[in-house]
């Protein structure tokens, strides 16, 4: 390999450990926001996010011929280029696994949230048909008792004819 191939792979190994820490810190902030209950950032958080997703996306594509290559084959300008680009790679592997591990956890607090919401929006439908028919049964009993000005003529009424019935 020469100079450039490895001073190409140095830098897609730069670019994409700076693409994994900002997934890192994003990942945090979403922990953060899922536990606030801030929808609104969260939902302009997870924008951000998908883009950096795509950008590390197109790094892998560029860093795959990469991975076809046997590492002792390539030739790095000096030893301290290539120790630099290999513990920059390390350290990527490290990023990578905690953007997965909060992502899986952000994934499960998300998925608590909406079981929460979904049972609260339960207990509320359930109150409501309660209240609903609490009001049915109310209006059912206002309209036979005497104190409802309306049920009194039908009283009245109704003895008329009950009165008419009998003569």
């Amino acid at each position: 390999m020469d100079k450039l191939t490895t001073d190409k792979l140095a830098e897609l190994v730069s670019k994409r450990l700076a693409c994994l820490k900002q997934l890192c810190a994003i990942g945090r902030k979403q922990s953060e926001l899922i536990a606030a209950d801030k929808i609104g950032d969260l939902l302009r958080l997870i924008s951000t996010k998908q883009r950096l997703i795509l950008a590390l996306q197109a790094i892998e594509r560029e860093l795959q011929p990469f991975h076809e290559q046997h590492p002792e084959s390539r030739v790095w300008p000096s030893l301290q280029a290539r120790q630099q680009c290999a513990a920059q790679a390390e350290v990527c592997q490290k990023l990578l696994a905690e953007v997965m591990a909060l992502e899986q956890a952000n994934e499960q607090q998300m998925t608590i949230r909406r079981d929460q919401t979904a049972s609260q929006i339960n207990t509320a439908a359930s109150a409501s048909k309660v209240h609903g028919a609490y009001q049915a049964q109310q209006y059912r009993t206002d309209t036979r008792s005497p104190a409802n000005p309306h049920n009194h003529n039908l009283q009245t009424n109704s003895a008329s004819l009950d009165l008419r019935s009998n003569s």
